[in-house]
């Protein structure tokens, strides 16, 4: 079996979109969403609709089908197109993008939270960078190479050691194809 990294392709004539509400919600873990608003240690389960706001830099730029930041936001059609082969492992919510240069609400756009976290890079030959961050440290996986052996039967799912790293199987990699997007950047993994 194949696997292949997933992520945004900017392009540039595109715009970017910025997180407008649930500040205290921590995005793109693998695990259940929580808002933790009052900071609360428990949380409350995340409630949408996220707001966001468009650029007012690009108001008229482009949208991507796909958004890595501030969350994993996606086109409505995207989202059909994963159910079409079966992919049940997301939590959906809502999204509102405000755009305040032109005056309107886009509304075609769904935060996907993938539920799913697997621990399956190969540390000896992957490429990564570790920021010290105080009492926690941030990956940032330049290369993934994965661990054949710690790959499990997720059609997509999220990178442990670097959670902004989306991973698909070769079912998922060639029904997005087949529905030629433009917008969206896969790179085949090595496996070891």
């Amino acid at each position: 079996m194949k696997y292949y990294l997933m992520a945004e392709k900017a392009h540039a004539d595109g715009t970017i979109i910025y997180q407008d509400s649930h500040f205290s919600t921590i995005f793109s873990q693998g695990i259940k969403l929580l808002d933790y608003e009052h900071d609360d240690e428990t949380g409350e389960p995340f409630v949408g609709p996220l707001a966001c706001l468009l650029d007012d830099e690009y108001p008229d730029g482009k949208m991507s089908t796909f958004f890595t930041s501030p969350a994993i936001v996606v086109k409505k059609q995207f989202y059909n197109d994963l159910l079409e082969i079966g992919i049940d492992n997301i939590e959906v919510f809502p999204v509102i993008i405000r755009d305040e240069v032109n005056d309107k609400l886009i509304e075609d756009y769904l935060l996907l939270n993938i539920i799913g976290r697997i621990s399956c890079a190969d540390i000896d030959s992957t490429e990564y960078r570790t920021l010290d961050e105080g009492e926690e440290n941030m990956t940032f996986i330049d290369r993934l190479v994965l661990d054949h052996s710690k790959v499990k039967c997720f059609d997509i799912f999220l990178v442990s050691e670097d959670t902004d790293c989306i991973v698909i199987n070769e079912k998922v990699y060639k029904h997005l194809v087949s529905k030629r997007y433009t917008d969206i950047y896969f790179e085949e993994l090595e496996i070891i």
